[in-house]
């Protein structure tokens, strides 16, 4: 048994307790990087919706903004996404206790995938225009949806094998948050898959397991007493 594993969980975590992975630091600057990058990604696709010219008087303007509900929901389709990811990327801050060099290579591989799904997802709303490209373009956002919760997967792994998931935490607890994104990251390659055999069903089902992430994650359960929740300033 290590010196680490005999150690209190409320026992401060040392700078050189990861041995081989830096120095271990707490939690604060990869989660405002991540803000930042979920801000940046949440907010560039309302650049690509352009004010429709019009060449006279009249209700051209109005009629123009009407023409532009592909745009609108493509920006509507990349909120959903990157505003979900944000809302448990927020929650599973709580339970990170630290950060290492893996860690943190993982999570710049997950906010990459954040960063780019809103193009599939605008690709996917503009294609519904030409519905002769609309099959080939829900496979790509499927795709591309897979890919981002694989990330996560990713970056979760990771950080739990690492060591920075907060050892306080019940086994058990870990256990099922393994599993819930494991379950998710199957559906939705499955989703993918699916989708090349009939893109509507595949959109139906990478929809609805997108939708249990609208539940409430579960709260943490700790071994020892729960930590106070520090302010985020």
């Amino acid at each position: 048994m290590t010196e680490r594993d005999q150690a209190s969980p409320d026992t401060p975590v040392r700078r050189d307790d990861h041995e081989g992975d830096g120095a271990a630091r707490g939690t604060g600057r990869m989660e405002a990087f991540a803000d930042g990058v979920f801000a940046i990604a949440i907010t560039l696709p309302v650049v690509e919706i352009h004010i429709p010219k019009t060449d006279g008087p009249g209700r051209q303007l109005a009629a123009g903004l009407i023409d532009l509900w592909p745009e609108y929901l493509g920006y509507a389709i990349a909120v959903a996404l990157i505003g979900l990811y944000w809302v448990h990327h927020h929650f599973s801050g709580a339970i990170y206790r630290t950060t290492g060099h893996y860690f943190l290579l993982a999570t710049t591989i997950f906010l990459a995938a954040i960063g780019f799904i809103a193009f599939p997802s605008r690709t996917f709303a503009v294609s519904l225009l030409h519905p002769e490209e609309t099959a080939d373009a829900a496979r790509y956002l499927l795709i591309c949806v897979a890919l981002t919760q694989g990330a996560w997967l990713l970056k979760w792994t990771v950080g739990r094998r690492t060591g920075h998931v907060d050892s306080r935490l019940e086994r058990s607890y870990v256990d099922r948050l393994d599993r819930a994104y494991l379950m998710a990251t199957v559906l939705l390659a499955a989703a993918a898959g699916v989708g090349f055999l009939d893109w509507r069903v595949g959109l139906a089902l990478g929809a609805l397991v997108m939708a249990v992430f609208l539940r409430a994650p579960e709260t943490p359960r700790y071994v020892s007493d729960a930590p106070i929740v520090d302010d985020d300033t």
